[in-house]
């Protein structure tokens, strides 16, 4: 995968046949969810999409192309929606092991200071004067 974009648009088809509202994608066949009313469904309908792209990403899987809105074909009792979400890009992390005077570590650990934020912190305000 080469660029992440980090905003996706995908169509729901909600179907309020059964005693549910069935909540399905019809370019993303892992993605199901269901509800009992419509507020729900839209909710739900954004959250799956999140979870279901958070997914494809994570595993490396292809994310298709959004079907056009007017290439779904529906059934009776069935209605669209634009299901939405903002994918997160993850931070990756790097270990570093690092040597601090015996005294500034004690003084440090007694104040409850959390090493890494604090070498975030004055590695990030290093960088912005330079």
């Amino acid at each position: 995968m080469s660029s992440l974009k980090n905003e996706f648009q995908y169509v729901a088809v909600l179907d309020f046949t059964g005693k549910h509202i069935a909540i399905t994608f019809p370019d993303l066949d892992e993605a199901l969810s269901q509800a009992n009313d419509i507020e729900t469904a839209i909710r739900r309908a954004d959250e799956v999409l999140k979870l279901t792209i958070e997914s494809r990403i994570e595993d490396e899987e292809e994310i298709p192309e959004p079907t056009p809105l007017d290439k779904i074909a529906l059934h009776d009792g069935q209605r669209t929606i634009v299901a939405k979400c903002v994918i997160k890009e993850k931070i990756k992390y790097d270990k570093k092991t690092l040597t601090l005077p015996h005294d500034l570590n004690l003084a440090a650990e007694a104040a409850g200071l959390n090493f890494s934020q604090v070498l975030q912190k004055a590695l990030r305000e290093e960088l912005a004067e330079r």
